[in-house]
């Protein structure tokens, strides 16, 4: 019995762990000879993730030089196409150069379709050659400032004589070639000009010299560790083949706990690898993703922390040291209705540190600028909290080419290259925040270009949150040292319906908890059920259907201890002890009271009895006292935990009390005498009135 329910409990929570687990990461290649070599290096490592889960594209951009610079100015780019697309001598490739990116909104439109300013140089005909994985192309193009520049003759990917040329038509004296150019990539058939496939990537030009006194933008990059254990073998693979480039890390608890659970050879070599991480920040983590300010809302402040223990004390059993550090949540809308329950629950959580979504947050400074100083989020009350805001434009490109990761890890590393040349002679440091949008499957290829794309990066240096918030001064660039949540209700997620059932089962599950001995495993994972019902994903509809899974199981636990049923009990005298068994098929001790009311008997000896429930049958007899005689006299009978918050069982006995009373024997006695004088007085008084008969 104990083993089934046990079984129960720990379905029950991975089925709703299963449903929240999302997420995970990928590796990347070094700065200066593309990205190319290290990817291939990572699938060749890990060959258990290094298939993509998305269908492969007809084009996809395999490895390209992360920047050129004056020193090495050759730009590299290889190319794959599927053998669906048709036999090679009926396809040709090109690549369009386009001049620099002038603001954000060409960034956008370019990298999510085609530039529409006037191209600069064009590319026809690359050569398609047999791969090792279908067909391929390659380029090589050697950028100079200005047409007639003299450039190196040797170096790491150098391109051949002969090979095309690209002039930017910029001043280096001026310092105004750093930026990203767009690159668009057409694959189509030969005499048609209607592509089968394009993208567009971007060739981003350092330029030392035009790094000014704030230095290059700091990256906090947020690497999600979840999604079951191919997503966390996939994130833990990536950052430690990239284990000097410092990030922030955020490991999922439930794909701790199921991976511990299940103990499989590739999930534990992905704990030994987060493990032996050196420069990264492991932050704290709930269980499950939470909306501190939706708890809170709902009255369900006391779940942050017990979400924020649990979430630790999972991390710290596999060997991972979180260190605090900010509350991270970029997927959950606040605005300023949530002001003061953001606050309340960021004290729970033990946090005065925030990342949010800038979508959140009210314009204000330079405006033109993309958000890149600490700021003091005002909450109301006078509460602030140091905040960061992460770019959700950026974090886009996390899930933009699901289907070609390269690609998308370029566009990001590009849009952080624009970010730093908004102004790179900005006198205080820059730092911006990506972090991959809820649900982000894991990419090898494209955490591996990611991380690899910042290795001795001249514009863009990576960070630790920690590092960030120390590093970048808040309000610096005359940017506002304060800033607000847009203005709007309070966005409540979970319904006081809801949160009345959590509260309740929190404090049923706290009653019986206390009355276990010990901390037995089966208890533990109903406490995890009833955690993860708590999940920001979670709909109306999918959190009541969660709770009810949860209170099945509870309910099944609970009812390993049952009232035997005795029937009828017989009293022959006024006072008889009362037989009661309690049954356990609970797998731990149990301490239980045994409480008997009537109002048809008393108990001299008091009504109630403590049990330790240690075995499978355990009696007690009470001393009861009947107030009357007669047939089916009522004993409700109830076991509650010590603390008297939960009721366990309950049941009624049926006493038939067949006891003489000699009160009421001696008041029937003189009853009857009474009755009997009155009937003798009466006869003699009725026979001296009764006339004589004549004689």
């Amino acid at each position: 019995m104990s083993t089934r329910w046990a079984r129960l409990a720990r379905c029950t929570l991975i089925v709703a762990a299963s449903a929240l687990l999302a997420i995970a990461p990928v590796p990347l290649a070094g700065a200066r000879g593309g990205t190319g070599a290290a990817v291939t290096r990572w699938a060749a490592s890990h060959p258990a993730t290094a298939v993509s889960s998305a269908a492969s594209p007809l084009l996809s951009l395999t490895s390209q030089t992360p920047w050129v610079t004056a020193t090495a100015p050759w730009f590299n780019l290889t190319l794959g196409v599927s053998s669906a697309a048709g036999p090679p001598g009926d396809l040709h490739v090109s690549l369009t150069f386009y001049p620099r990116i002038d603001n954000a909104s060409q960034l956008q439109q370019a990298a999510n379709g085609t530039p529409t300013t006037a191209p600069v140089l064009r590319l026809n005909d690359l050569t398609l050659v047999d791969t090792a994985t279908g067909l391929g192309a390659s380029a090589c193009v050697t950028v100079v400032p200005q047409a007639g520049a003299i450039t190196p003759a040797t170096g790491t990917g150098v391109c051949a004589a002969g090979s095309p040329q690209l002039s930017l038509d910029c001043r280096p004296d001026l310092d105004t070639c750093g930026d990203v150019y767009p690159v668009s990539v057409v694959l189509a058939r030969q005499g048609n000009t209607v592509p089968l496939a394009h993208f567009t990537t971007f060739l981003t030009y350092q330029q030392p010299s035009a790094v000014g006194q704030g230095g290059p933008l700091r990256v906090g990059v947020v690497v999600p560790v979840g999604g079951g254990q191919t997503g966390v073998s996939t994130a833990a693979g990536a950052l430690a083949d990239n284990r000097d480039v410092p990030a922030t890390v955020a490991v999922s608890p439930t794909a701790v706990a199921l991976i511990d659970r299940t103990r499989g050879r590739e999930g534990m070599r992905a704990l030994n690898q987060l493990a032996g991480l050196g420069d990264d920040e492991f932050v704290d983590q709930p269980f499950v993703p939470i909306n501190v300010a939706a708890l809170s809302e709902a009255g369900l402040a006391g779940e942050i922390g017990a979400q924020v223990d649990r979430g630790d004390e999972l991390l710290r059993d596999a060997g991972l040291k979180p260190s605090g550090g900010p509350w991270i949540d970029t997927t959950s809308a606040f605005s300023q209705g949530d002001a003061t329950d953001l606050a309340g629950g960021l004290q729970i959580a033990g946090t005065s540190q925030l990342v949010v979504s800038d979508a959140d947050l009210v314009a204000g400074g330079l405006a033109n600028y993309t958000f890149a100083q600490p700021f003091a989020l005002d909450l109301g009350h006078g509460a602030t909290v140091t905040t960061l805001a992460a770019d959700s434009t950026l974090n886009t490109r996390f899930t933009a080419q699901p289907a070609n990761p390269v690609l998308g890890a370029e566009q990001l590393l590009a849009g952080l290259s624009f970010v730093h040349f908004e102004n790179a002679f900005l006198a205080q440091p820059r730092g911006v925040v990506v972090v991959p949008p809820a649900g982000w499957p894991p990419s090898g290829p494209f955490l591996e270009t990611l991380l690899g794309g910042l290795v001795g990066n001249p514009a863009l240096r990576a960070v630790t949150l920690s590092q960030l918030l120390a590093q970048v001064p808040a309000g610096g660039n005359r940017e506002p040292a304060v800033r607000r949540l847009q203005p709007g209700p309070a966005g409540r997620t979970i319904t006081p319906a809801a949160a009345q059932r959590i509260a309740l089962d929190r404090e049923q599950l706290a009653s019986f908890t206390a009355a276990v001995t010990g901390r037995p495993p089966q208890l533990t994972a109903l406490a995890d059920t009833l955690l993860a019902t708590e999940a920001r994903g979670l709909t109306t509809t999918g959190r009541a259907l969660a709770l009810d899974a949860y209170a099945r199981t509870f309910d099944a636990t609970v009812g390993q201890i049952t009232l035997a049923t005795t029937g009828t009990v017989t009293f022959t005298a006024r006072r008889a002890a009362i037989p009661v068994t309690v049954l356990s098929s609970a797998p731990y001790p149990v301490t239980v009271v045994v409480t008997l009311t009537s109002d048809k008997f008393t108990f001299p000896d008091g009504a109630t009895r403590q049990l330790l429930l240690d075995r499978p049958t355990t009696s007690v007899r009470v001393t009861a006292q009947a107030r009357t005689s007669g047939d089916r006299l009522p004993i409700d009978v109830t076991l509650h935990t010590p603390d008297g918050q939960l009721l366990i069982a309950h049941t009624v006995l049926t006493v038939h009390s067949t006891a003489i009373s000699f009160v009421g024997v001696a008041l029937t006695v003189l009853a009857g005498a009474v009755l009997l004088v009155w009937w003798v007085r009466t006869w003699r008084r009725s026979r001296r009135q009764r006339p004589r008969a004549a004689r």
